[in-house]
């Protein structure tokens, strides 16, 4: 993680070697294992989280100038690839952030712009749409910086109409780092979700039956899981495989991800995708084969019948 460098020597390092390891080969590979985990499921609903864009920028270069890599563009057109039409209901930057560094060849500015989505399939009617981020911040000081950095968190949610029946739908990711931000990140979102319709919530909670059990616990009060209905015995592990993505066994080990519901729906499935070894994909990178985790997260699947309509 940049932010966590200890001192401005360690920081300056991170930034090169992230640069000097970015590779938008692997990253496009990635999304084009993602978009065939969502063809799999044929998912009606995909809420995303970390779908960024980075850019890099040398001095003098303009933002139109600069190279960039946009993961959310290239998950949207590998499913266009597969003859998939989704669109993107809603989206909201949380955290984007500007940090420089020193390569070989000089200076280079880094922009990240962390992003969650909410990609609906074309048949799947959106009534109205929100982004926002959450009151809840944590502040962060680089070793490199005067000053400090905020990390923000957001969501996404969206009204949606099925079988005549309307429901919300949220994807978030609440905050990694410290447990009490994350714990309020969760009490404000729960009053931000619709009590007059079915809720369907899904997200990187960061906390889990299998981790942290306090968020996961508050949210579980009025959201229900469907592990605990459908499949009370399961591993169902999410995170996390190594940070390069080229574990060959599974570190999966906790539960923080889920897909939690409340009101008029009936989950009748529940599972996940890219957890297993036959999910990994090859690419030849810098003239080297490597075998990659499309994520260090897998995905969580959820189906619910609607009034009668699946």
């Amino acid at each position: 993680n940049l932010l966590q460098a200890g001192s401005s020597l360690e920081f300056y390092a991170r930034i090169g070697r992230f640069l000097n390891d970015f590779d938008p080969t692997i990253y496009a590979a990635r999304a084009e294992a993602i978009a065939a985990e969502i063809e799999s499921q044929q998912a009606d609903i995909v809420g995303l989280q970390e779908a960024g864009q980075l850019r890099t920028k040398r001095p003098g270069e303009t933002d139109d100038e600069a190279p960039a890599f946009d993961f959310l563009t290239r998950i949207v057109s590998a499913l266009e690839d597969r003859d998939l039409s989704y669109r993107v209901a809603a989206d909201t930057v949380t955290t984007d952030i500007e940090l420089s560094g020193e390569l070989s060849d000089g200076e280079v500015t880094l922009d990240i712009a962390d992003r969650d989505a909410l990609l609906v399939r074309e048949g799947v009617a959106v009534t109205e749409t929100v982004a926002d981020t959450f009151d809840e911040t944590i502040t962060v000081k680089i070793p490199a910086n005067s000053g400090d950095v905020t990390l923000h968190r957001g969501y996404c949610t969206a009204n949606i109409r099925v079988g005549g029946v309307d429901l919300t739908v949220s994807t978030t990711q609440l905050e990694s780092t410290a447990m009490e931000p994350r714990r309020r990140q969760a009490e404000e979102l729960l009053t931000i979700l619709p009590s007059d319709r079915p809720v369907i919530l899904c997200g990187d909670f960061n906390s889990g039956p299998r981790a942290e059990t306090e968020t996961y616990g508050l949210l579980t009060e009025t959201l229900n899981d469907p592990y605990a209905a459908l499949r009370p015995d399961a591993n169902g592990s999410t995170c996390c495989q190594a940070a390069d993505l080229q574990n060959d066994d599974s570190q999966l080990d906790r539960r923080i991800d889920g897909t939690l519901y409340r009101g008029d729906l009936h989950p009748t499935a529940v599972g996940r995708v890219g957890h297993r070894e036959d999910d990994r994909f090859t690419i030849q990178s810098d003239g080297e084969t490597a075998r990659l985790w499309p994520s260090d997260h897998a995905g969580v699947v959820a189906t619910f019948d609607v009034s009668g309509q699946t």
